[in-house]
């Protein structure tokens, strides 16, 4: 059929969107096309699960599996070889099934059989030289192509690699809004695989983190850990202590008995490093072909995406000289004096640059001419391992490290510390009022609860991360903003809490070009407000330093690399534990790095062999299923996990109760009044308005004998508006909850919006045979009167509880989400939304914050 022509002066319609709908544009070197899903078909990884293969005998080279189970519970429990041996004896004395395992040795034996299944550890021994003499140290290093080949060649991670770039866009109602969240989507990504040839290569994308770690209780053992991680799979594998997590690939002792050759140990830490990447090197510039985990060959080009170090490693990375050398910044070229000045631009530093420098200042005759070119940068004079690796800027992988940047950084030891002394100077009674108030402060999850904190230090920066949530709703009513010796420490209060803003937006695990907007704003607030404090400070404090200026590259960063999650040191961190472990348990103390590696190659080989075993049992059990149903297909089976299909759901049901028994046990509480009679007023009016038919069609009336059911805990799902996946809360409302009453606090939808409120009893009540899930909720929506100046300083969202005679009921599928709500304690009745709890809490109020026409 021959198509109409369009007559010129027709317009043609654009294609109708709907709201939330995601496009996604692949890398031209792709070839793969723009596309347009629904929101509710958006799916982010599009390959398929491919096929396990079936292995009959996953536990070998074991003689059997439960020579594999005994073998991997005594490298779990860290058993010696006494301890070891003397459980041999006992199993072998009533062993049901065949157990061949006869010894210790025999275990060691069977680990040192199975270690080929993935990359081993091999060791190096570098000489570098310094003052006439050879120095030598021994390297241990996992090499890093092989394991790359290891994951590539993995079955179950195969189907979650993305070796594509991609820019993502959400629709919003008028235009494609562009949003960051894994490295692929940001723009460095799509840079690096414009740089590759144009052929079928995909980037293979390396996260490197290397720090210190303390072995021994005193610090006096270290060892320096280097950490890989792959850039292309998904946060939650990569993130995780999976497979596909972060492996531990090198370890040496390169700074013993060298702490004062400060460019020795840099010319140290780059040479072992070159050991750790020479398997890159060649292969970032030629490709190398691997057949994957689908059976085909795929040409892949490897490159250092993400350096993740505190700033001390950064700069041994960077190859600068330090806090005081006269460009401390590894990133850009901003002068030491000008480091408080965050707002303003600088010219970042470049390999390519840098090395022209080097040139430059090596060509020189004299020696002084040579270090007054190095000097100007704050450079020193050594090769940069990282300069072998094409397609890689060591600058521009170095990144902002969220953990010691802000939380073990700007708060801890600059704001906190800053903010305790003003307070001491004020007295002691404003510090045991702070303490008092953090003591109140509501139990939430995942946020630590502190009974008092106005005189102690900690070592976890997650301590001081939930501490810089709270301080400035334990402290707003204690510092006194018209007080002449309280005017320091309430505008110090007032930087924390727009540093909060700051660190908050950082912690997104997703960003818009809004929220991105927005971060930028946080940080010229913070920066505006403590430039104005830092000029009043008489503590001779100095406020120009690394961590401050570290907020300019933040949010680039993020447009750069995706969400700080990708580039934090946190997850790398937590992996020093099982290292000290180790060390303390498992080793003699001598030849450490041998010892520790080779039990951290043997929970690689446990791990993967258990998953191995995990995909038979599965198949296994698969086909017993099918040959039970009498089905090829279990479709009919195949329900989603049903954890993420309901709203709320109530728990710790206690006994019936009468209305009777409940209103006599509650007979001095006003919100229990005539508690029957107004359950049955509020199920009248609801359940007619949602399309339910009363019974009878007549109005329902409760007797004193009919009962309901008490529940004790609700689980709320709800999509967090930061990055639209399903997120739980687990909330309370008991008398006696670990010792404490717990009646926590929620947001409401109301027919005049959100509302919130204060759960005062779950329970379930049934109304001709079908059971309402039902709560009695103390609203807190009472006029607050004129926003004082307070509360816009510190951007507080006020509440006021309404008489408890006024309490009401909602039927619990109007609960929106759990709130944190604390007491004004200079205002009684009023309470203040802790938008700090969590990411999707503090966005939610810089919506409504903006709906109420305020400038949050």
């Amino acid at each position: 059929m021959l198509q109409q022509e369009t007559p010129e002066n027709e317009c043609v319609l654009p294609p109708t969107f709907q709201l939330d709908d995601i496009k996604t544009e692949y890398h031209l070197h792709s070839g793969v096309a723009t596309k347009i899903d629904h929101f509710a078909d958006f799916r982010r990884h599009t390959a398929t699960c491919s096929q396990v293969p079936e292995n009959l005998t996953p536990w070998e080279p074991f003689s059997s599996r439960i020579d594999f189970d005994f073998a991997e519970l005594v490298l779990k429990a860290n058993l010696t070889k006494v301890q070891t041996n003397e459980l041999i004896s006992l199993i072998r004395c009533a062993a049901f099934e065949q157990f061949s395992v006869t010894d210790y040795d025999g275990v060691c034996t069977m680990w040192d059989a199975a270690s080929p299944r993935h990359a081993k550890f091999q060791k190096e021994v570098i000489s570098v030289s310094h003052r006439d003499q050879e120095h030598t140290f021994d390297i241990w290093y996992r090499p890093l192509w092989d394991w790359a080949c290891d994951l590539l060649k993995d079955h179950r991670l195969g189907p979650h690699f993305v070796f594509d770039a991609q820019r993502l866009y959400k629709y919003d109602g008028q235009d494609f809004m562009r949003f960051f969240d894994e490295p692929w989507t940001a723009n460095a990504f799509w840079d690096s695989q414009s740089s590759l040839p144009k052929d079928e290569g995909k980037p293979f994308a390396f996260i490197i983190y290397a720090n210190k770690a303390k072995l021994s209780s005193f610090g006096r053992q270290k060892a320096y850990p280097v950490i890989a991680r792959c850039a292309n799979l998904p946060v939650e594998i990569r993130n995780g202590e999976g497979f596909g997590g972060g492996r531990l690939v090198k370890e040496d002792r390169k700074y013993s008995r060298t702490q004062s050759f400060v460019n020795f140990k840099n010319v140290v830490w780059h040479e072992s490093f070159k050991r750790l990447l020479k398997s890159l090197a060649p292969l970032s510039k030629t490709g190398f072909w691997v057949k994957c985990w689908d059976g085909i060959e795929h040409l892949f080009y490897p490159l250092i995406l993400i350096l993740s170090a505190d700033y001390e490693e950064q700069c041994v990375m960077a190859l600068i000289r330090g806090t005081n050398c006269k460009c401390p910044c590894p990133i850009c070229l901003v002068p030491k004096d000008e480091l408080g000045n965050v707002l303003t631009p600088y010219p970042f530093r470049t390999s390519a640059a840098v090395q022209a420098t080097l040139l430059d200042a090596r060509s020189q005759a004299r020696k002084e001419d040579k270090e007054k070119i190095l000097v100007l940068q704050g450079l020193w004079d050594v090769n940069n391992s990282f300069s072998d690796i094409a397609h890689t800027d060591v600058h521009s992988a170095i990144l902002f490290d969220r953990l010691h940047v802000n939380n073990e950084g700007n708060f801890s030891d600059h704001l906190w510390t800053q903010f305790q002394e003003r307070i001491k100077s004020v007295g002691r009674q404003a510090q045991a009022k702070i303490d008092e108030h953090f003591d109140l402060m509501p139990r939430w999850q995942k946020l630590n609860h502190f009974n008092h904190i106005m005189d102690i230090s900690f070592s976890d920066g997650s301590k001081y991360e939930d501490i810089s949530k709270i301080i400035v709703f334990a402290a707003h009513d204690v510092v006194d903003r018209t007080s002449e010796s309280h005017e320091l420490p309430y505008l110090l209060l007032r930087c924390i809490r727009e540093y909060v803003n700051v660190d908050m937006y950082a912690a997104l695990k997703v960003h818009t070009s809004k929220t991105i907007a927005a971060g930028r704003q946080a940080v010229r607030e913070f920066t505006q407000l403590l430039d104005q404090y830092s000029e009043k400070d008489d503590s001779g404090k100095n406020w120009a330093y690394p961590k401050r200026h570290a907020h300019a590259h933040l949010f680039d960063d993020i447009e750069a690399k995706g969400a700080t999650h990708n580039t934090n040191t946190k997850p790398n961190e937590k992996c020093h534990g099982p290292i000290r472990r180790t060390y303390l348990r498992r080793t003699n103390f001598k030849n450490i790095a041998e010892q520790v590696l080779r039990l951290d190659h043997r929970f690689l080989i446990a791990h993967s062999i258990r998953l191995d075993i995990e995909d038979h049992d599965e198949i296994v059990a698969s086909r017993k299923n099918r040959l039970l149903s009498g089905s090829e297909d279990d479709e009919d089976n195949l329900d989603g996990d049903p954890d993420d299909t309901f709203h709320v759901k109530l728990g710790a049901a206690q006994n019936e109760q009468t209305f009777e028994d409940l209103e006599q046990l509650h007979a001095n509480d006003n919100a229990f009044k005539r508690f029957h009679i107004k359950l049955a007023d509020f199920l009248s009016d609801s359940l007619p308005a949602h399309g339910i038919p009363l019974p009878n069609a007549k109005r329902i009336k409760f007797m004193p004998n009919e009962t309901v059911t008490e529940h004790r805990f609700l689980k709320v799902n709800f999509e967090s508006i930061v990055d639209w996946r399903i997120t739980t809360d687990y909330l309370r409302c008991s008398p006696s909850f670990h010792n404490f009453a717990r009646y926590d606090c929620v947001i409401l939808q109301t027919q005049a919006g959100p509302m919130f409120g204060r759960l005062l009893m779950l329970f379930t009540c049934i109304v001709d045979g079908r059971t309402h899930p039902i709560a009695l909720v103390h609203p807190y929506d009472a006029p607050v009167g004129l926003r004082s100046l307070k509360d816009k300083h510190f951007q507080f969202w006020r509440v006021r509880e309404r008489p408890r005679i006024s309490s009401e009921f909602f039927s619990v599928r109007s609960i929106i989400r759990g709130a944190a709500l604390t007491e004004d304690h200079n205002v009684p009745g009023d309470y203040l939304v802790i938008d700090t709890i969590d990411t999707d809490m503090f966005l939610r109020m810089k919506l409504m914050h903006g709906s109420a026409g305020r400038l949050a």
